[in-house]
């Protein structure tokens, strides 16, 4: 019997010297390793020097996150400069430029000559539905034969894309983690 209880106040005591040897390395490694860990990718900042290093013509960044994208963590950003969209993916850990793209999105119809509502009221009704939203880009084209509006916002970690009929009835509203 005396056996038992020294079997299980050592069982007691080992258990409770884990508990206390496991805190202490959780307490050490409080914020010195999430610096250290943090440290090991390039700064926002850093990352939109380097989107605007790619692209002298822009002079400010619309949206620029850090997500992860095939397992590798990356900066990914948009900037909106007239009719174009300017994207850039930049490796999170050496700031090299791994995709850049400068996709003309201008539109060569006007809404007043086809009877269609305004940008203005389109980006009301993506605001309505994703209040707070960067909205990257609005534009009035021609699909099969009907005028519509396409749109990109981003929040949050989320891109949406947008399609609305010419009289802003929303078509089609897709929602993707970035």
């Amino acid at each position: 019997m005396l056996n038992n209880r020294l079997k299980r106040f050592s069982v007691t005591a080992l258990l409770a010297i884990a508990l206390v040897v496991s805190s202490l390395a959780v307490v050490s490694a409080g914020p010195d390793a999430e610096a250290a860990a943090a440290s090991k990718y390039i700064s926002w900042s850093k990352a939109k020097s380097i989107f605007l290093d790619e692209f002298p013509e822009l002079t400010s960044v619309k949206y620029l996150h850090l997500t992860t994208d095939d397992g590798q963590k990356v900066y990914e950003g948009k900037a909106v400069k007239g009719s174009y969209v300017y994207s850039i993916e930049i490796n999170a850990k050496t700031g090299k430029v791994k995709d850049s793209d400068r996709d003309y999105e201008g539109s060569r119809y006007s809404a007043s000559k086809v009877g269609a509502v305004s940008k203005d009221t389109i980006k009301e009704k993506i605001l309505k539905k994703v209040p707070g939203a960067t909205i990257i880009y609005v534009k009035l084209t021609r699909d099969d034969g009907r005028y519509v509006y396409e749109a990109e916002a981003y929040k949050n970690g989320y891109e949406y894309d947008f399609e609305f009929t010419k009289s802003g009835r929303l078509i089609e509203y897709e929602k993707d983690r970035i």
